[in-house]
């Protein structure tokens, strides 16, 4: 607020400004061109000629000048130095005065500034003709500020002629064919209620008038209040009538607000019955084929999400059974002796090159269950805390083999929510292998588990080796690699299934990047808030704790993965 009073304050000092110079240049501009005016009818009148040479005469002579003469000139001589000063002063804003004021001649019709002129110069004209107040001096002032003001409006507003009553009623009926069905409909119902006003009160006018001429009797008096009535009640009554019709218009309108809510929510059946005979008509017809077109690109999405992953996974079935014989038969090349060096590496390429195929094609079936609903769950209450340091323990040594180092930060209290500890381990499986991949070489990463408003989150954050040039939400979809160069190895399932599940299981999945800094939020609400382990006592000498924790024996229902075993045979294969 403080800030709009300062800017306002300097603008409207400036306009006061601007007046008084532009009063100032008024007032000098009339005496010059009166001062002008007199010397020509000094040089046409011989009479006033020798008067004024008579005058000058006596005062060469040596006679009395009158006491007023100095003095008047000498407030004469102030005034044109003072009047001079402020117009001189003040110049540049009487240029923004006389700017604000064509803005405000150019909105008045020239049919009107015309009629304006004659009247003023009428009025004049007959009060120097008729009177002895001015001695003529109106009629040259007023034809003075006239002549200005028309050389003002010419010089600054180039459509002077062309805004008249006849070219501003042809554009405002080209507007009126460019507006809506709304906007024509309310404009008419304006327009009507407003004609049918002006009629009633101009034949009440004139019935009074006419009743105002008869004698007085009591049957004139009857139809006096007759014709009030008459006015009252068909101004009220069209009032009314319009208060209606707006009130009906507004009825509509939330009508159709209501059904834009109701698809915003998701309702993509919410249909409105407006009435042909309402203004919203067409809007409402408009909505309602939105609404269909909004729904067939809804279905023709979803149809062809579903053909999609129906393709993926028939197309990795169908892999599945080559890839299988293939491994098979890559191990029984292995168990052959006596082959040439150069073969054994071209069968360890072959087996590596095999394995990976394998994980795609698994990691493919994983997300297509989980993009069509058919992922099976088996939800318990498990310890995220412990599966998060088993997964540690089972993956010790890519952890050791990765060449960062990792701080964890998870504590020795019980975190108990309710998911299924295979998917769970198969989300922090994908999200340290995401780690290991990506990261930058002799870098940190940060592991965490925190309690946060009854939601237990466990928290990832490392330095990516490649720049990040998509956000956290582009990262998650499928087939996304955070490598563009695609120099790793990596299918860009990782993120999407560890998402998939993680949603699927019930809890959240965010990932949020920050330049070249990659965070990972898994959230999941809490079945009861952790309590501390009670402190036991100091043992007499204390272990060092280790940045990674030790290998543990595995726990069924939260360690093992969840891949399908592949049969390592030929005949198992060809069954």
């Amino acid at each position: 607020m403080a800030t709009s009073s300062r800017s306002t304050k300097p603008k409207n000092r400036g306009m006061f400004k601007g007046a008084v110079s532009w009063i100032c240049f008024m007032i000098m501009l009339c005496g010059l061109t009166g001062g002008l005016l007199f010397l020509l009818f000094v040089a046409l009148d011989p009479n006033l000629a020798g008067d004024i040479g008579n005058s000058i005469t006596r005062v060469s002579s040596g006679a009395p000048l009158p006491q007023w003469l100095p003095t008047a000139a000498a407030c004469v001589i102030i005034l044109v130095i003072a009047l001079l000063a402020l117009m001189l002063a003040f110049r540049k804003d009487r240029r923004g005065f006389e700017d604000m004021l064509a803005q405000g001649l150019a909105q008045i019709w020239v049919e009107f500034k015309i009629l304006f002129i004659v009247l003023i110069l009428v009025s004049t004209l007959t009060i120097d003709m008729f009177t002895t107040l001015s001695y003529g001096w109106f009629t040259v002032v007023a034809a003075i500020v006239l002549l200005y003001f028309l050389c003002l409006d010419i010089g600054h507003n180039r459509q002077f002629f062309k805004h008249n009553i006849i070219a501003s009623l042809l554009r405002a009926l080209n507007n009126y064919r460019g507006l809506t069905s709304f906007e024509q409909r309310s404009i008419r119902r304006l327009m009507s209620a407003l004609a049918v006003i002006l009629g009633v009160l101009g034949i009440s006018s004139m019935m009074l008038l006419g009743l105002s001429r008869t004698p007085q009797t009591h049957i004139r008096d009857f139809f006096l209040l007759v014709v009030l009535g008459f006015a009252a009640a068909g101004v009220i009554g069209t009032i009314f009538w319009y208060t209606l019709a707006l009130k009906q218009d507004l009825r509509d309108w939330s009508v159709l607000m209501a059904q834009i809510a109701e698809m915003y929510g998701g309702n993509l059946n919410a249909v409105n019955h407006i009435p042909p005979t309402s203004n919203l008509y067409d809007c409402a017809m408009q909505l309602n084929m939105i609404r269909t077109g909004i729904q067939k690109a809804v279905e023709e999405g979803i149809k062809a999400d579903r053909t999609k992953v129906e393709l993926i996974t028939n197309v990795s079935h169908d892999i599945k059974t080559p890839l299988t014989s293939i491994i098979s038969y890559v191990e029984l090349l292995k168990r052959e002796t006596d082959l040439p060096p150069h073969v054994v590496d071209y069968i360890q390429t072959i087996s590596r090159k095999a394995d990976r195929l394998n994980h795609i094609v698994q990691d493919v079936f994983e997300v297509s269950k989980a993009a069509t609903g058919n992922i099976s769950l088996n939800l318990e209450d498990l310890d995220i805390g412990k599966l998060l340091q088993q997964t540690f323990a089972e993956m010790d040594e890519t952890v050791r083999n990765s060449g960062l180092a990792w701080r964890m930060d998870i504590p020795d209290v019980p975190f108990l929510v309710h998911a299924d500890g295979q998917r769970m381990y198969r989300v922090f499986q994908n999200l340290i292998r995401n780690c290991a991949q990506y990261s930058l070489e002799g870098s940190r990463v940060y592991v965490s588990l925190v309690e946060q408003n009854g939601f237990a989150t466990v928290s990832i954050r490392n330095i990516s080796r490649n720049e990040i040039t998509m956000n956290g939400e582009d990262l998650t979809a499928r087939f996304v690699r955070g490598d563009q160069n695609r120099t790793s190895e990596g299918s860009g399932l990782g993120l999407s299934i560890a998402k998939s599940f993680t949603e699927a299981c019930g809890g959240q999945f965010n990932v949020h990047t920050d330049g070249d800094l990659f965070m990972v939020a898994v959230r999941f609400p809490l079945i009861a808030k952790p309590l501390p382990k009670p402190v036991a006592s100091p043992a007499p000498e204390p272990v060092e704790k280790t940045e990674i924790p030790q290998k543990e024996s595995p726990i069924q229902n939260h360690m093992e993965p969840n891949h399908e075993t592949l049969s390592t045979t030929p005949e198992k294969s060809r069954s």
